[in-house]
């Protein structure tokens, strides 16, 4: 039986939650130790529709002049809505997908479950605030008997046009901001829900221009969950019943969609000081409460040292805990090597008020898949502490891996070209219009706070049916000589090219070279992670 079926909802008398919240990294639910499993990311030009479990086209077949309304464009999703559309109830329209569809199954949102979403969205300034409802997503239970449970909407307040997320229950708007600043370009958004009868429901809402915050709330104590399962729905569903005159011709972008389930890590693997390697010291057994069949009483001198073997599964961030007593009145600071990388030069064990009172010291770093050398050297003369044994967490709060950095061409240093904007569909303020010579050249200033490889990805656009090499050089060196840059139809469809890069910790340039007269694609911008 369901829990219930109907909704009251007054706008006018939503519960106002703060306009900024509690910035987390994730929901009270998953304020332990969480792995976040990437479980859906689509590619509009790869997936296609195939991505959703259904897909709500003019349903009603009220256009069909107009079909598809809902189509692949570039890489993103496109929602087209015309006037003349309507729902099976005529006072409203619909285009909508609805729900995730990946290796061949749809997937579940559960109760009890929290995910996030990750997606980019592009709100034209015809997609107007509506003084009834205009949702661009919804969490929904499978079925047509109840109102959603939660949206993000497109909703006036005074007259002024809002974007805003509106739980159902309760009538509580988690937040709201301003919707004309962030339409006419890309926006990020993520989206976190932890899904709970009653108060057990909670939300994190973020929306991202560019670098800015422009929002980022968390709302507990929530009623997320009405019967069945939760399924998500993208797209526009509206009321015609708007006395504004908002309502208009057009359309909704949707990209980089990306679906992530939070996931209770395994429990920590324990490893005995007393079975470890070490270069002197003795394991003793005469101080209380230590775990296994003894401890490490280290060697009093500087350079003594511990070392486990530690086994992971798979590459990864992994939570070490090493369980020591210090019963002097003074520190005995070690350094922390994995694999003969330093990653801690004095990790500080400090006194335990006695030899019997045991103290836990936390590290948080990354293992290779496989055997890790985990290694512990006392760094002064009186040596380390008695080390009872170590404790690896692996998977340890590894949450959603961070969106790429975007960098705008617009902001980068040109050579032979000009920031343009007379193409729509671009991020930021323009996009970089290469002079047609070879030669003429884009350079960005990245940085990066560690040595790694990781991806760079290129947006451009090119409108002719010619190929548009570029050389890609990385701190003066090529790493990509005449890479392609084809045609994308018009110079209003974008494209993105993706390769691998090595980039230095600390301030790179990545320098995007014309090799042929016609010169460079126009250059949107790039992304790096």
């Amino acid at each position: 039986m369901k829990r219930r079926t109907l909704i009251t909802a007054a706008v006018g008398a939503a519960v106002i939650g703060p306009v900024v919240g509690t910035v987390l990294g994730r929901l009270p639910a998953a304020s332990a130790a969480t792995i976040w499993q990437l479980r859906w990311a689509p590619e509009a030009n790869v997936d296609g529709l195939a991505a959703f479990e259904g897909v709500e086209d003019d349903r009603a077949n009220s256009h069909p002049a107009g079909q598809p309304h809902i189509f692949v464009e570039g890489n993103n999703y496109r929602f087209n809505m015309h006037l003349v559309d309507r729902d099976t109830l005529t006072d409203r329209q619909r285009q909508e997908v609805k729900g995730m569809h990946a290796t061949g199954a749809d997937l579940i949102v559960a109760e009890g479950e929290t995910w996030r979403w990750t997606y980019s969205m592009f709100i034209p300034g015809s997609l107007k605030a509506t003084t009834t409802f205009t949702h661009i997503m919804q969490m929904k239970m499978p079925g047509t008997d109840s109102l959603p449970i939660l949206t993000t909407s497109l909703q006036r307040v005074n007259g002024v046009q809002k974007i805003q997320l509106h739980v159902f229950s309760g009538d509580v708007i988690v937040g709201r901001t301003d919707l004309v600043p962030l339409q006419n370009k890309w926006i990020d958004v993520e989206f976190e829900m932890t899904v709970g009868d009653g108060t057990k429901g909670a939300v994190r809402w973020v929306l991202r221009d560019g670098a800015t915050t422009v929002i980022d709330v968390t709302r507990t104590g929530l009623d997320t969950f009405i019967d069945d399962r939760v399924r998500p729905k993208w797209g526009i569903y509206r009321s015609l019943g708007d006395t504004s005159g908002s309502l208009q011709d057009t359309y909704l972008l949707l990209t980089n969609m990306r679906a992530y389930k939070g996931v209770a890590p395994p429990p920590p693997v324990r490893y005995e000081a007393e079975n470890a390697t070490r270069s002197g010291g003795t394991v003793d057994t005469n101080h209380l409460n230590y775990s296994g069949t003894g401890f490490v009483n280290t060697e009093n001198a500087t350079g003594a040292w511990v070392q486990w073997t530690v086994n992971a599964a798979a590459a990864g961030a992994a939570g070490l805990t090493f369980r020591h007593a210090n019963g002097t009145t003074t520190n005995r600071p070690m350094s922390l090597t994995v694999n003969g990388v330093l990653v801690a030069s004095n990790l500080a064990f400090n006194p335990t008020a006695n030899w019997d009172t045991w103290a836990n010291v936390a590290v948080t770093t990354n293992l290779n898949a496989g055997s890790n050398a985990v290694r512990l050297t006392a760094t002064t003369a009186n040596g380390g502490p008695n080390l009872d044994y170590l404790d690896v967490q692996l998977g340890a709060d590894q949450p959603p891996p961070p969106p790429p950095v975007a960098y705008e061409a617009e902001n980068a240093t040109i050579f032979q070209g000009a920031v343009a904007s007379d193409h729509t569909g671009y991020y930021g303020t323009g996009f970089v219009n290469y002079d047609n010579v070879t030669g003429s050249y884009v350079q960005f200033t990245v940085s990066s706070a560690v040595a790694q490889t990781t991806t760079l990805t290129v947006r451009y656009a090119n409108g002719t049916t010619t190929d548009r090499p570029m050389d890609i050089a990385v701190n003066g060196t090529t790493v990509r000589s005449g890479q392609s840059f084809p045609g994308t139809a018009t110079w209003d469809s974008w494209e993105l090219t993706m390769l691998p890069v090595a980039l230095m910790a600390g301030s790179n340039t990545i320098r995007l070279t014309a090799t042929t007269a016609n010169g460079g694609p126009n250059l949107d911008r790039i992304l790096i992670g």
